[in-house]
């Protein structure tokens, strides 16, 4: 009786972390292979809403590189599919992964990583997923190398989620939650 007790309240707050979420389906990198000095690539995000709610949330990503003195974490864009009010920028909030800390280490340990260079972006505004479940969206994140990179292959992770903001459009981890629905981890091989 007990257990049937406790998993009835612990489903109450996962019902509402996975309402106007977007779930990860896919993270890959346009190009496995980009130049010192060049044009770089893309790191691509593929999400599609995790529940019909018609609901709306905040969508944050992390892109943390292994090696800041080599690769660069430039722009985000939103819906480059032009899905889901898109394509836009993402706003950038610099200390996003100070900010959310321990949140996320039951589904991703985030916390625990070291040697990560992370840029944080997130929606300008709360994207409602529109009861569309099967329809996703793309969003994109530049990678470059710097020009005094060396050769080498470098990995570079992305991590997204949804930010349930308190109302004041700014991510503050003592009055906002936070909840990762998706890590991946690619390689991408820089060329002098």
């Amino acid at each position: 009786m007990r257990k049937k007790a406790l998993f009835g309240l612990l489903a109450v707050p996962l019902a509402f972390l996975l309402s106007s979420c977007f779930v990860l389906q896919g993270f890959w990198i346009k190009s496995n292979q980009i130049s010192v000095g060049g044009k770089g690539t893309k790191a691509v995000f593929q999400l599609r809403p995790g529940d019909q709610t018609n609901d709306r949330a905040y969508q944050f990503f992390l892109v943390g590189v292994d090696d800041s003195a080599d690769l660069k974490v430039t722009k985000g864009t939103w819906g480059v599919n032009r899905k889901f009010g898109g394509p836009y920028p993402l706003t950038v909030y610099g200390d996003l992964i100070t900010t959310i800390g321990t949140s996320c280490d039951s589904e991703f340990d985030l916390s625990g990583t070291s040697g990560i260079a992370w840029k944080g972006f997130a929606t300008p505004n709360a994207v409602n997923d529109k009861n569309k479940s099967k329809t996703d969206v793309l969003v994109e994140v530049g990678i470059k190398a710097n020009g005094t990179a060396t050769d080498g292959d470098h990995e570079v992770i992305g991590v997204t989620g949804a930010w349930f903001d308190d109302g004041d459009g700014i991510p503050e981890g003592g009055d906002d939650t936070f909840a990762c629905l998706g890590s991946g981890q690619v390689s991408v091989n820089v060329v002098a």
